[in-house]
């Protein structure tokens, strides 16, 4: 019996085989690692690959004269992160500080930035094939993929739209 391979970039994702006569292909789909996090009551998901640290209380120095998305900023280990309130560049309206509220770190070409979020869920891999478009008529602009795993819907953040 023959066998091929098609693999993606990553080896260690969910294997599936197909034998079709003498020939057994062997299919890995694509996925990429997320870090989820609520907003407003919302699931939303982000890229691993851009996600520095998760931090639980930081005292955020409040700044004049900055768009009101921006929360202030915070001497992070000597790097000053500006904060962005991630339901206020959304559009929705703040909220109170909480337990569970925390900044969320991200580099989006070699720039920092905090984004302030109600409450961080887990890290999950979502497949490729598993995010469908959003919306026409969707009001979120930093939104560029929808899914829904594990009976849970989750919008994926365009991190490079939400820092312009």
């Amino acid at each position: 019996m023959m066998a091929q391979t098609i693999q993606s970039n990553q080896a260690d994702q969910n294997d599936m085989f197909y034998e079709d006569d003498n020939t057994a292909v062997e299919v890995v789909s694509d996925s990429r690692k997320y870090l989820t996090f609520v907003s407003n009551g919302l699931g939303f998901a982000i890229p691993s690959d851009y996600v520095i640290e998760i931090i639980n209380e930081h005292f955020i120095t409040h700044l004049p004269r900055v768009p009101d998305y921006i929360r202030g900023i915070i001497n992070l280990r000597g790097q000053i992160i500006p904060i962005m309130d991630a339901r206020l560049r959304m559009g929705h309206p703040a909220s109170d500080h909480k337990k569970e509220t925390c900044i969320i770190v991200i580099s989006v070409n070699d720039n920092s930035i905090g984004l302030f979020v109600d409450k961080v869920l887990h890290m999950i891999d979502i497949p490729d094939d598993a995010i469908s478009e959003p919306p026409v008529n969707n009001n979120q602009e930093f939104v560029n993929g929808i899914t829904h795993i594990n009976n849970v819907v989750y919008l994926l953040l365009d991190c490079e739209l939400l820092l312009k």
